[in-house]
């Protein structure tokens, strides 16, 4: 019971915060991503392959600007 409160509290928030201003998408995406890991770790408690790999998805979803801030950092050094 906790745990699915905390899931869709999770969820609500990344929601939330994801429709909002600008400022606050990058609390949407840190909540997606740990709403996404919280899915992960009820698929893989469940024994259910198909919700482990959708949460992987939404998981490498949430943490897309993060990455493609990361990797742009990355070219800008090289480039130099």
């Amino acid at each position: 019971m906790t745990f699915a409160l905390l899931v869709a509290l999770a969820t609500c928030a990344a929601v939330w915060f994801l429709t909002g201003p600008s400022r606050q998408r990058v609390f949407g995406m840190l909540l997606g991503l740990a709403d996404s890991f919280l899915w992960l770790y009820a698929g893989i408690n469940a024994g259910k392959i198909a919700v482990v790999a959708i949460a992987g998805f939404c998981a490498l979803c949430f943490m897309r600007p993060a990455l493609r801030h990361l990797f742009q950092g990355m070219r800008g050094r090289h480039a130099q």
